[in-house]
């Protein structure tokens, strides 16, 4: 069961990364604009949601995790690979955990 849940949430840690390959070049493949961004900020939205948090809590009127002194497509990449990266960490962890619960609690015997 271990190989198992180590595959699955190895596969699915890389689906998710492969989505964020295909998010990436369809953004750079639009212009500029200010709804470029718009699918780079949902596919990777917890950490979306985090900055936009941070944002309101320090009273800051722009994304923390975009760093402006950059050109546009590198300060976009700065704040996307990173939480690409660090989200698909976290979905191998969490699958992996939830799965290795699951065959120990089918392996404890009944009293």
């Amino acid at each position: 069961m271990n190989r198992f849940s180590n595959r699955l949430a190895a596969v699915i840690s890389a689906l998710y990364l492969a989505g964020g390959v295909a998010v990436w070049i369809s953004f750079i493949n639009t212009n500029p604009d200010g709804l470029a961004n718009v699918g780079l900020i949902f596919y990777v939205a917890p950490v979306s949601f985090l900055g936009v948090l941070i944002a309101w809590l320090t009273g800051g009127k722009e994304f923390p995790f975009i760093p402006h002194s950059l050109g546009y497509w590198q300060s976009h990449a700065v704040f996307f690979f990173p939480s690409l990266l660090i989200i698909a960490a976290l979905l191998y962890a969490v699958v992996n955990r939830r799965q290795r619960r699951r065959h120990a609690a089918r392996q404890t015997p009944l009293p």
